[in-house]
């Protein structure tokens, strides 16, 4: 886990359809409260054609939140799934919890280029 200042975190990586780049277009911290804030490639992403996320609309502000944002948690599968001991066994995780599952899984979807990682994780 990355540590910042000792907040845990996450980048949001977006990959440009067209050229498969990585870019970092933003920061999830977990400390007492949550943090997301936009990245420090987020205007280079923006010019290949990444759209700011509807909740996150200012680009220079630092979002605040005593949970999970709902834009970050809808990326994951629902705790009361029947087969939720399943995916927590696959993700090596004793508990459902949001963020370890978020860092484990990526919040990966289908329907957009976007991906959290761990920044000490290489890969």
């Amino acid at each position: 886990m990355s540590r910042k200042g000792g907040k845990e975190f996450l980048y949001l990586i977006w990959k440009d359809p067209v050229s498969k780049r990585n870019y970092v277009v933003g920061r999830l911290s977990k400390n007492d409260k949550f943090e997301f804030s936009y990245g420090h490639e987020v205007d280079e992403a923006i010019k290949k054609g990444f759209k700011l996320l509807i909740p996150f609309d200012d680009i220079n502000k630092v979002y605040k939140s005593d949970t999970l944002f709902s834009a970050f948690s809808s990326r994951l599968p629902d705790s009361k799934r029947n087969d939720m001991d399943k995916i927590l066994q696959k993700y090596n995780l004793d508990e459902y919890d949001e963020y370890k599952l978020l860092k484990r899984s990526g919040g990966r979807l289908p329907i957009d280029s976007l991906e959290f990682v761990d920044p000490t994780i290489k890969g």
